[in-house]
């Protein structure tokens, strides 16, 4: 019996079998998905980490800080926090990495806010200072140089509009004191990085380690490409990290590095996205646009008599469908751009011309500080005064208070009248918010109100 066929059809089948093997090893990458019986094959970041890591470097922010005096006297001589507070140096670290081949850094505003020297430092150790070529607070992106006297390796850009929700990133930094520190992990999704964040675009959201001194870094997908910028963690002990997409990054970055800042558009009004009952109580159709639900003292918004209560149906003819689409709209805008707005007040359609201010760093603060307190507030009126027991129209009265906010926890209700921050007296909106600011951060602000006609305190956790 010939048994050649029969042994050449065994080899072809051994040689098919060594060939699909090939290939799946070769097809088996970080975004491969693996069938229920399939051997998982985990991904090797090592050499895309080696070549990305000269691009990086640790930023140390040589600064000053306010400190109470009785930290300083350790506890003696009768200090207490806010009395007495003296600024002694601290530095701050972050990242940053290079994106030419001159020195330019790119990093996060928080990362050099507030810097009297700037210290750059290279994964081989060489320091320099570098100078601040621009910075956007809004966005929190910076751009900083140095001189280098070595051949500079930038990294490659990548585009964060083709990510997906299960791909693959490294977060590359310098977290909790630990230098050129690599972690890896999935984007789990887009969006926020918190509750309180009035931003105007969308977040990398992805399950990996993001520390304090990780901010400024690179985010990189499985081919060493920058899609994001490490910007925020969700909160000590979790593994939920946020970057800052790098196609939102570049669009500042070019415009900062142009002209050192940003010029941005400016109106003034605080805005909340409806919901059914809401936009049913206001004579609307539809859910769409975007409810008024304060307006600033000295704004444009107020210039132009735009109102509590008004929603916002479009900007220059393009439909607002919520407050997010109504901020981008603002934010995107150059200052002393003249825009119609169609909004709907009382159920009629009112179209509203107005011309757009400059967001300064203190309008930033004031819409900051806004959403991060949680509450709604006017000068209280003389009428209104009177039946509170007061004898003059003196101070805010606080028209809501949204359940969760740090003016909720520390005792803020609605129907108090705010009378004084850390004993300044506000008769405006604007006079609160600029004084709630000037509070260091994760300090507790002692309020004064009056509430059933008598005085009382509360504190407001000042955001850290």
């Amino acid at each position: 019996m010939n048994r050649k066929p029969v042994f050449s059809i065994a080899v072809f089948a051994a040689a098919i079998a060594l060939a699909a093997f090939a290939l799946f090893q070769k097809d088996s990458g970080p975004d491969r998905a693996y069938s229920a019986g399939a051997k998982a094959v985990l991904p090797d970041f090592s050499g895309v980490i080696q070549k990305v890591m000269p691009s990086l470097v640790k930023i140390e922010n040589e600064g000053l800080a306010a400190h109470p005096a009785f930290i300083i006297s350790g506890g003696r001589g009768g200090g207490r926090p806010g009395k007495g507070d003296i600024e002694i140096a601290e530095t701050k670290e972050g990242t940053g990495f290079f994106v030419d081949r001159s020195g330019l850094i790119l990093t996060n505003y928080h990362v050099i806010e507030g810097a009297q020297v700037l210290k750059v430092v290279t994964k081989d150790r060489r320091e320099y200072t570098a100078k601040v070529v621009g910075a956007d607070p809004l966005s929190d992106i910076a751009v900083i140089k140095i001189k280098p006297d070595f051949n500079v390796v930038p990294v490659r850009m990548g585009d964060s509009s083709k990510l997906q929700v299960g791909q693959w990133v490294i977060a590359l930094g310098n977290p909790l004191g630990l230098n050129f520190f690599s972690s890896a992990g999935i984007v789990s999704g887009f969006g926020p990085p918190g509750p309180h964040y009035i931003g105007f675009f969308d977040f990398i959201q992805a399950d990996l380690n993001i520390q304090p001194g990780n901010s400024g870094g690179p985010m990189i997908n499985y081919q060493g490409q920058v899609v994001g910028i490490n910007n925020a963690y969700l909160g000590p002990g979790t593994m939920i990290g946020f970057a800052i997409p790098i196609n939102r990054a570049k669009e500042v970055m070019a415009q900062l590095v142009k002209y050192g800042r940003i010029s941005r558009g400016y109106l003034g009004l605080l805005g909340q996205n409806l919901t059914e009952s809401l936009a049913q109580r206001l004579g609307l159709r539809d859910v769409r646009g975007a409810l008024v639900s304060d307006v600033l003292d000295g704004s444009p918004a107020k210039k132009y008599d735009i109102k509590p209560r008004d929603v916002v149906l479009e900007w220059n003819g393009d439909e607002i469908k919520d407050n997010r689409t109504l901020q981008e709209k603002i934010y995107n805008s150059p200052a002393g751009k003249r825009v119609d707005l169609l909004i709907i007040r009382d159920g009629r359609q009112i179209h509203l011309p107005v011309i757009l201010g400059e967001l300064e760093a203190h309008s930033l603060a004031t819409e900051r500080v806004a959403m991060q307190c949680g509450i709604t507030l006017e000068p209280i009126s003389q009428p209104i005064a009177e039946r509170f027991g007061m004898e003059k129209a003196i101070g805010l009265l606080v028209l809501k208070v949204v359940p969760g906010c740090p003016a909720f926890e520390g005792g803020l209700r609605f129907g108090d009248v705010v009378q004084k921050i850390e004993g300044v007296q506000v008769n405006t909106v604007s006079d609160f918010y600029r004084e709630y600011s000037k509070a260091r951060p994760g300090r507790n602000i002692l309020v004064q109100v009056i509430r059933n006609g008598r005085p009382f305190y509360v504190t407001i956790q000042q955001e850290s």
